[in-house]
């Protein structure tokens, strides 16, 4: 839908956001990979196919407690014509039985012991009856490959079993131990740096003086970070231009991203942007049209992504998990938007500031028992509760003015869906 000019002029000189979304995701790249072991994979991504190095199973292997057979010798059998057979041995997992099963013979084998050489099915040990020793009576018939898992069946070598790309799950770990695989290639995650600027500002457990106030944006996303597994260095510094510089040139060697929060806007106050001009990176935005969360400055430098946010409550969180957050997650080798979405309907009206704008606003989920949900904008007038009980994130997309009760619309997660106790019922939607 065309704007009119009025439309376009609320926030003249903003870029949209899904424009500075596109801008983002232009500049930043995986940051590199590297070899770790299994045991410590889980939710990494692949930087490379994975390919099975060996069979799995690498033999033939019996499914079922019984006895291997040539199945021609139990063509007939059943409880009125059993048939009466030379137990030659045994076959337990890791302890072959050696020979091979001659006609009228069987060999006692276990769950995921290999088959002898002769035999080809297997019958369930509640269709065998031992007698004398070294005999066996066979109640049932059993057609070739009965109870056999073949070799190369679960996984056969040279086959691609995780793609590049793919996230590793515990599933697709013992996939790839089966194969043969003890190292896996997965994209290095970022090392992210957190500077929290403020004369006003305090490092959580220091002492507060009048007016001062706990950097609790530096632990929302330090906690964000900490729950994709990103790891991170912390700081606070106060508002002055040496001291940002300062904060900025220390953690700039060890680091693969720097997130800012506050000194974002355009006051003589806020020194960041400021500061990051005169440190020579290459802007690429400052102001979207987003709320909240429009002071957000995005650039490189010395080709470090360095992000200044908002540091009002409400402006950082939103900045962050809609335009920092997939960043970095891409950086680490994701494709996806790190925050899960389902469907939701609307309990009610909401509205947007303005056309023009892209609007996000806290949510809260209700389930019910047949899986639909509702979801409800948060209604606390306290910026920090808001945050704090919100499980869900609604957004008014740009050329949008309202959505309306009822509707079904897309919705973000910031708790994952297995967050809910599976043993007990979602709270029930109106």
């Amino acid at each position: 839908m065309k704007m009119d000019s009025r439309e376009i002029d609320e926030g003249a000189g903003y870029i949209g956001y899904r424009d500075a979304f596109e801008m983002i995701s232009e500049n930043v790249r995986p940051v590199g990979d590297e070899d770790l072991s299994l045991n410590v994979c889980v939710g990494r991504i692949a930087s490379s196919d994975l390919v099975a190095a060996m069979n799995y199973p690498s033999i033939d292997v019996s499914l079922k407690d019984g006895f291997a057979v040539r199945s021609a010798d139990v063509f007939h059998a059943d409880r009125q014509n059993p048939v009466r057979l030379t137990v030659m041995g045994s076959s337990q997992a890791g302890t072959a039985f050696e020979g091979r099963v001659d006609c009228g013979c069987a060999v006692k084998v276990y769950s995921g012991a290999s088959i002898p050489g002769g035999a080809d099915a297997v019958v369930s040990g509640e269709f065998c009856d031992e007698m004398s020793p070294g005999k066996v009576l066979i109640t049932a018939d059993a057609g070739p490959g009965r109870n056999i898992l073949r070799s190369g069946v679960e996984v056969a070598a040279g086959v691609t079993i995780v793609r590049k790309g793919e996230r590793l799950f515990p599933g697709r770990l013992g996939l790839a131990a089966a194969a043969g695989i003890s190292k896996i290639k997965v994209y290095r995650r970022p090392r992210v740096a957190i500077i929290s600027v403020g004369d006003e500002i305090v490092a959580p457990g220091g002492r507060l003086q009048a007016g001062q106030l706990y950097a609790s944006n530096l632990i929302t996303m330090e906690a964000w970070l900490g729950s994709f597994g990103f790891p991170c260095v912390t700081s606070v510094v106060p508002d002055h231009e040496g001291s940002i510089r300062q904060a900025l040139k220390g953690c700039l060697p060890g680091v693969d991203a720097i997130l800012t929060s506050g000194g974002a806007w355009g006051s003589e106050r806020d020194l960041v942007v400021g500061v990051m001009d005169k440190l020579g990176w290459r802007k690429k935005f400052h102001y979207v049209r987003m709320g909240p969360g429009k002071g957000i400055a995005f650039g490189l430098w010395r080709n470090v992504p360095v992000f200044c946010l908002p540091g009002g409550p409400a402006s950082n969180e939103t900045a962050f998990l809609q335009l920092a957050l997939p960043a970095l997650s891409r950086m680490g080798g994701a494709t996806a938007h790190p925050l899960q979405v389902l469907q939701a309907r609307l309990t009610e009206d909401v509205k947007g500031r303005h056309r023009a704008w892209t609007e996000f606003k806290d949510a809260v989920i209700t389930g019910n028992d047949g899986g639909h949900y509702t979801v409800s904008p948060c209604k606390n007038r306290s910026r920090l509760q808001a945050i704090a009980v919100a499980d869900s994130v609604l957004c008014i997309p740009e050329g949008t003015e309202s959505l309306r009760k009822g509707d079904i619309v897309p919705v973000q997660l910031l708790t994952g869906l297995n967050d809910f106790d599976p043993f007990e019922p979602l709270p029930k939607s109106s």
